[in-house]
């Protein structure tokens, strides 16, 4: 058996890295860690993003990430979405363990965040 200790981090496709950059920054407030032409690694606390560059995307029809919030972030962070005119494709919806919502990110790729009851 494969013992994991943890998730290094998650590789995210993107056209554009410095669109993709400025809005992970912007919304969520990763921060630059690593940087070469075909790939950024943000971070947030111990979470990673890899926004690796490629010619095109083709989004998943789920969301490729979820983030875990409060009730009181996630709330701001609907008010904050529509200020900034992002793409809302779902929600914000309730479900059994509690409400949820998924925004696109500039490659149309699906990011939900999510608060729990």
């Amino acid at each position: 058996m494969i013992i994991v200790e943890g998730l290094d981090h998650v590789n995210i496709p993107v056209t554009n890295l410095e669109a993709s950059k400025e809005f992970y920054s912007e919304l969520f407030d990763f921060e630059v860690e690593e940087e070469d032409s075909d790939a950024v690694v943000m971070a947030l606390d111990s979470h990673k993003l890899r926004l690796v560059k490629v010619a095109n995307v083709s989004p998943l029809p789920f969301p490729i990430v979820s983030f875990i919030m409060d009730v009181d972030d996630f709330t701001e962070a609907i008010t904050e979405m529509e200020e900034k005119e992002i793409s809302i494709v779902k929600g914000p919806e309730g479900s059994s363990k509690g409400e949820f919502l998924v925004l696109a990110d500039p490659d149309k790729n699906q990011i939900e965040i999510f608060y729990q009851q």
